[in-house]
């Protein structure tokens, strides 16, 4: 049996194929699911790992329907300014941002790399009925398609990344 924890090896991963795409300057990652505390807590372990590189990382976890994010956040992160009380980013930096509905036509295009969690119910279990803006959400905009990865992470100890591709 394998010492390795399955989040951090997970997270590390994530973060390599990011900087596959990314690797200098201001990057931004979204983190999104239907479940605002499972992002953030997803989002707080990848700015870790992406931390561990000993790269500068700034966390933000975003409200429903943040429409000011790219005011706010992403363009003073991007063009070095100060933004949301914190300091000016390095040259070299990541903005995690986390939350729900960060997938929309308007948002997606913000992020260098993003992340869709999904969390199932198990096995033989009732799948819970959705409200109606998260099913709004799923079929408009389409998270699992506008995403750079999926993970499956019903099991926050033991998440896995999914392949959407059916080929």
């Amino acid at each position: 049996m394998s010492s390795e924890n399955p989040v951090e090896t997970l997270q590390r991963n994530l973060r390599d194929l990011m900087r596959q795409n990314a690797r200098a300057g201001r990057v931004v990652v979204a983190v999104d699911a239907l479940d605002a505390d499972a992002a953030s807590t997803f989002a707080d372990a990848f700015a870790a790992a992406i931390e561990v590189e000993g790269t500068a990382v700034f966390r933000e976890s975003l409200a429903d329907h943040a429409d000011d994010v790219r005011d706010r956040l992403v363009a003073p992160f991007r063009s070095g300014e100060p933004f949301s009380g914190a300091s000016a980013a390095p040259a070299d930096a990541v903005l995690v941002v986390s939350g729900r509905f960060l997938h929309t036509v308007e948002l997606r295009k913000l992020w260098n790399f993003s992340v869709w969690l999904e969390s199932n119910p198990p096995v033989g279990a009732a799948r819970p009925e959705l409200p109606d803006a998260e099913k709004h959400y799923l079929s408009e905009s389409r998270p699992r398609v506008a995403a750079s990865v999926i993970v499956e992470n019903s099991d926050p100890a033991h998440p896995v990344q999914v392949f959407g591709d059916f080929c």
